[in-house]
């Protein structure tokens, strides 16, 4: 390590601009005696995040990116020496409150002495990691249980609005502008929610190139994958499954005759592929942990742009959309949360059941146009309500609004641009933002 290359790197940063930082839902904090982590899938927008923690005194933030080859060769062992590089450039600063944003963490061999030495001495630190060689689970354990994580996702469409420049208040939902929101949900639908996608015009090569390096950073160096062609065949498999069911003998028994693999190794690559954040898998709601888990999984992408590249379906993006919408009430608002979906063993299907603290508090149906489906969807709710003893019940579909009034209660219809922009009844309100503007 050459300090003086600490002294060059921290200094630029401090005299460059920072990009502009357009509001996250998500707000991670600094907590005493504690390392803020914040982990994702790559390109989620996990480097202007760390920039939203950064205060007015500019110079009492110390942001580190461990992919700059000016801090190439830093070990966790070197962390007290850039400390030291800090304080000779800012000696006013000694035993003031000072934070370290460190970006990238993972390229730093032994990075956990480092990080755990800065906090132990009481400074604020936040660090980010490329979910292919740093999980939130290997923070939890590489600091000791002395972290805080935050999960960020691709944007809602709340953010996308906002990062298309369009702020919506509640009074907008009754005028002319609903027109053009409605427009702009059909673009979150077909493209997605990453950040540069959404900003940028030349979206399905980014989404290629994203799709292409999750796979081989992600997955196959991560996890040293040697069978390509086999992650590669289950990949293509997921991406044709998404919003439906699927289970690992499915799979497996799909691949078996053309590669041999074992069961183990399938189980092994949708681990993989759920590490990455790749894709999610729904577990099915039941009375005891071990029959969830024997039951399918139901499958959904992490961003619905994703879905390009198989067959596209604007019904099953609507329910992908909704999925990722409570995976973010459960992430950024409401912890305690916990989803499923209803059915099988003769029971009539749910998309998701929301259970929060052991108790069913929600239940919802996601389909396209209510009107060919009504009595079918309308049916699934109204009896997996009697038998969770849940009266809250939703149909999300594509633009039709109303009550359904039923023997167990009213049903609510709520077309989906509404539903992604309104907060979702499960979400305590005192842990959200202020729903005006949206």
């Amino acid at each position: 390590m050459n300090p003086e290359d600490i002294k060059r790197y921290i200094r630029l940063f401090h005299e460059r601009e920072i990009p502009k930082v357009i509001e996250r839902e998500v707000k991670p904090s600094f907590a005493e005696g504690r390392t803020t982590a914040i982990v994702g899938p790559r390109r989620s927008g996990k480097t202007y995040l760390l920039y939203s923690l950064i205060g007015e005194d500019r110079e009492k933030y110390v942001y580190l990116n461990f992919e700059n080859p000016l801090l190439f060769g830093i070990t966790g062992r070197d962390f007290p020496k850039i400390l030291d590089a800090y304080y000779d450039l800012y000696p006013e600063n000694v035993g003031e409150d000072i934070a370290f944003l460190l970006d990238e963490i993972q390229n730093v061999p032994g990075w956990e002495i480092g990080v755990r030495y800065l906090t132990d001495e009481g400074f604020k630190v936040a660090v980010t990691g490329s979910s292919s060689r740093l999980l939130s689970k290997e923070i939890a354990t590489q600091l000791r249980g002395r972290s805080l994580t935050y999960t960020l996702l691709p944007l809602s469409f709340r953010e996308f609005l906002r990062f298309k420049g369009t702020w919506i208040e509640r009074r907008d939902l009754y005028g002319r502008e609903i027109h053009r929101i409605k427009k702009l949900l059909d673009e979150y639908l077909r493209f997605g929610g990453f950040p540069e996608v959404v900003l940028l015009k030349d979206k399905i090569r980014i989404l290629e190139e994203y799709l292409s390096v999750m796979i081989t950073k992600d997955i196959i160096e991560r996890h040293s994958i040697r069978n390509v062609a086999l992650i590669e065949s289950v990949i293509r498999l997921l991406l044709s499954s998404y919003a439906k069911y699927t289970s690992y003998s499915s799979i497996h028994g799909f691949l078996k005759s053309e590669f041999g693999t074992s069961k183990t190794t399938v189980l092994e690559y949708l681990k993989a592929l759920g590490d990455s954040f790749f894709v999610f898998f729904l577990p099915r709601y039941a009375r005891s942990e071990k029959e969830s888990q024997r039951a399918p999984k139901k499958v959904y992408l992490v961003d619905t742009g994703f879905s390009l590249f198989s067959r596209k379906d604007v019904a099953k993006d609507m329910e992908n959309a909704v999925f990722l919408e409570l995976m973010r009430l459960k992430h950024y608002f409401n912890p305690l949360l916990d989803v499923y979906y209803y059915g099988g063993s003769g029971e009539k299907e749910v998309d998701f059941v929301l259970v929060e603290s052991g108790r069913v508090v929600e239940l919802i149906q996601v389909t396209q146009d209510l009107s060919e489906s009504k009595d079918r969807e309308v049916s699934a709710l109204v009896e997996a309500g009697r038998r969770l003893g849940c009266k809250n019940l939703t149909v999300v579909t594509l633009d039709e609004e109303g009550d359904v009034e039923a023997d167990w209660g009213k049903v609510k219809v709520v077309p989906l641009w509404k539903f992604l922009l309104e907060i979702t009844p499960s979400a305590p309100l005192s842990a959200l933002p202020s729903p005006e503007p949206f």
